[in-house]
């Protein structure tokens, strides 16, 4: 069974990494931060007046979760409404399924 990481801090990143799962981690760190940085973006576009000035956390926080299964890709995502707590999630895994 693969363990899964919720990093949502540079202290945790530091806490998780080892010699054995750097390449690994970093790989799936970078797909992540592509998604959160497209996703922060795409909030911009679409709500330009109340994202001005404002630093991408304050637009969406983000967390990562990280599986350490040898593998690199990137399962999903979570989004939070923090005004509501409504979760939406997405799970990719589904969708290659799907197109199977």
């Amino acid at each position: 069974m693969s363990k899964q990481y919720e990093i949502d801090s540079f202290e945790k990143l530091c806490n998780v990494v080892n010699n054995e799962n750097v390449d690994r981690l970093a790989v799936d760190l970078a797909q992540w931060l592509l998604v959160y940085a497209n996703t922060v973006e795409s909030i911009r576009e679409s709500y330009p007046e109340l994202t001005k000035d404002k630093l991408n956390t304050q637009i969406a926080k983000g967390a990562f979760v990280w599986v350490d299964d040898g593998k690199n890709d990137l399962l999903g995502v979570q989004v939070t409404n923090e005004a509501t707590g409504e979760v939406t999630k997405i799970d990719y895994t589904k969708d290659e399924q799907e197109e199977e």
